[in-house]
């Protein structure tokens, strides 16, 4: 049971854990990273898809383990483009988990085709894949499971109904550069994966994302499509058409400047050590918190490694808000996250609590902790004593 009336809570004018505010996130930026931009700026080539997004890309490509990689200029584009390629018809459905940020559904939704809202895992806000097959009508096409904080979804089971139904899958990977899933990283999971380098994200360009595929035919489309249409690609490599490109189909504005390629490449060279970072600060976290009766620790997919992009803590519901602000009193920034999408105006049409209830029951008792590489030792000890403080 939750106490509230303890006089050493800072909340009821105890003394905090520290006088300092401790944030939820922090970008991780070094000597390494001013450089990098540096140099590209200094350079002059500062437009899109120059040199140093080829060799993110490239780079990027080896990493993951995928043939195709294009850095475009967010996640959010990169999962319009992601459907765009494949033309389905205009009202077609595509099954996207409840709890997740509004891109997933905007891909889908960007390309006149209809969302299905699936219930999650109550423990981790993934799809649940028992909800899938149950949700597939004549009209649907395609499956957007996402990896929320980092855990992949468990895409065997997803990819198993995909196949029965010949549905295409785009995996929404916009937080987990670096986890893996049953030895493979994420990624290389299904026809398209899309990533986040977000200002929040492991691996950072600002903005920026990225489409990867092993997928010949959609990596074709997505060249002239993120390119405004044209065969621009084909001009800057290698030149063929002596000096000109052509307009040859429909297209947007996907691709990104130079400087934050260049800036990718340095965060590259680093994402598996801010992760290891990451996976330090989260060991001790549940070594520290597991004995605590009143919260329950994030529950990882079996066979996942995940990269700990969001460390969370659920909590009994009806104390949820004054958890949150009594951690804040003590100095540790604590906040909730997504609201499920069926709770927002614009989706609240696609579903009530009672249909999807396990996304309220996770939304209900999400609470997440600080994580980042640069997070200190002291710091961390600070937002384990606030914790085991608030809710002990």
């Amino acid at each position: 049971m939750i106490n509230k009336n303890k006089p050493i809570l800072a909340i009821k004018g105890g003394h905090p854990v520290s006088n300092v505010i401790i944030p939820i996130h922090k970008t991780y930026l070094d000597e390494e990273d001013f450089k990098a931009v540096e140099e590209a700026m200094r350079s002059t080539i500062v437009s899109g898809n120059g040199p140093a997004c080829m060799e993110f890309e490239k780079r990027l490509s080896e990493y993951l383990g995928v043939k195709h990689v294009f850095y475009t200029n967010s996640c959010t584009t990169a999962l319009d483009l992601a459907f765009r390629a494949k033309e389905f018809p205009p009202d077609s459905e595509v099954l996207v988990p409840n709890f997740t940020y509004t891109s997933t559904a905007l891909g889908p939704l960007l390309n006149n085709l209809k969302v299905k809202l699936v219930d999650v895992d109550p423990d981790n806000g993934n799809i649940d894949v028992n909800k899938i097959e149950t949700s597939i009508s004549e009209k649907t096409v395609a499956i957007a499971p996402v990896d929320y904080a980092g855990n992949p979804a468990d895409m065997d089971p997803i990819v198993e109904i995909a196949k029965k139904y010949n549905l295409y899958v785009v995996h929404d990977t916009a937080q987990s550069i670096g986890s893996e899933y049953k030895g493979q990283k994420t990624g290389t999971l299904a026809h398209v994966s899309t990533f986040s380098f977000h200002g929040t994200k492991n691996l950072t360009t600002g903005e920026g994302g990225a489409l990867v595929t092993d997928d010949d035919g959609i990596a074709e489309k997505v060249i002239y499509m993120r390119e405004k249409g044209t065969n621009k690609q084909s001009f800057l490599v290698d030149n063929k058409d002596r000096g000109y490109y052509e307009y040859v189909t429909i297209g947007n504005s996907y691709v990104q400047s130079n400087i934050l390629g260049a800036l990718g490449l340095s965060q590259l060279k680093k994402i598996d050590w801010m992760n290891a970072r990451r996976a330090e600060i989260a060991e001790y976290y549940i070594e520290q918190l597991k004995d605590l009766p009143n919260i329950k620790l994030p529950k990882i997919t079996q066979g996942a490694k995940t990269n700990w992009h969001i460390f969370y803590i659920l909590v009994p519901p009806e104390h949820k808000y004054w958890i949150m602000d009594a951690l804040r009193a003590e100095g540790v920034y604590a906040n909730v996250h997504y609201t499920p999408l069926h709770r927002n105006k614009f989706y609240q049409h696609l579903g009530t609590d009672e249909e999807l209830p396990n996304s309220m029951r996770f939304f209900s008792g999400l609470l997440r902790l600080p994580i980042y590489p640069s997070l200190t030792e002291e710091e961390m000890k600070k937002v384990v004593e606030a914790v085991r403080k608030v809710c002990g």
